[in-house]
């Protein structure tokens, strides 16, 4: 081996270990940081956020708009071709599962709803489970990621519920269609839980204002370690040669 091909032999071997010690990072960072799904969630018997008695989520009405009315970075990354491929990584890592992770990328971008939110709203909703099932008070049941109501979406079969793909476009365009509606991220996601028309007339329940604060806690809490552990590598990209694009966009982590 020449003293150029030695050279260059070290220059490729210094970028890959560079690259593989933010995987590392990154999954250890993800594990840390994020809350564990809950033990019970292992079937179709999991209950809904929007009924848990949480007092330490309570939120008040004048919960600030502009604190969660922000453009997200996942979404614009999901968008460009160069760095798709590490926003699908990171979260398949949160989900922990292929067709929960791409159902939710793809219906979120269809849909211009940020990925933070998405994936915030599915968590709160099913814990990425998309066997969840909750029966309400009024008879009817919510099932699969997304918690789709059986009265409100009368068209679809049980299996249809608890298909991912289905279950996040359905998710998505209702969510979109609330955050139309509501005008911004809080009373939007207000509606998905509660109704239109309840949020509308100012009879929002307690229960979805504590819904609510779990979705944007949990929401900051991804865009925080999105922003420390993916945005860099596309924010100063040069730093790294253009190798760490190409590794992050391989074929190991594309559908």
């Amino acid at each position: 081996m020449t003293q150029v091909e030695n050279k260059t032999f070290f220059q490729t071997f210094k970028s890959y270990i560079i690259t593989c010690a933010f995987f590392i990072v990154a999954a250890i960072t993800v594990s840390v940081v994020l809350p564990p799904k809950d033990s019970e969630v292992t079937g179709p018997s999991i209950k809904t956020v929007s009924e848990s008695n949480s007092e330490d989520y309570l939120y008040e009405a004048s919960l600030s708009v502009e604190n969660i009315s922000r453009e997200d970075r996942g979404l614009q990354l999901y968008r460009d071709p160069n760095s798709r491929g590490a926003v699908e990584w990171f979260y398949l890592h949160i989900t922990g599962n292929r067709d929960v992770t791409m159902a939710i990328l793809e219906e979120a971008e269809k849909n211009d709803i940020p990925l933070s939110l998405a994936f915030a709203l599915a968590y709160t909703e099913s814990r990425y489970n998309v066997l969840a099932v909750n029966k309400n008070t009024n008879s009817s049941i919510d099932r699969g990621l997304f918690q789709l109501n059986d009265k409100s979406f009368p068209g679809l079969t049980e299996q249809d519920f608890f298909n991912p793909k289905i279950s996040a476009k359905y998710g998505m365009s209702h969510l979109k269609h609330c955050l139309k509606v509501g005008g911004n991220e809080v009373t939007g996601i207000a509606m998905y839980n509660a109704g239109t028309n309840k949020v509308k007339s100012g009879r929002t329940p307690q229960s979805t204002l504590n819904y609510v604060g779990k979705i944007v806690a949990y929401q900051d809490k991804l865009e925080r370690l999105f922003t420390e552990e993916v945005c860099p590598y596309f924010d100063d990209i040069n730093s790294f040669g253009g190798v760490a694009v190409a590794l992050l966009n391989s074929d190991k982590i594309k559908r």
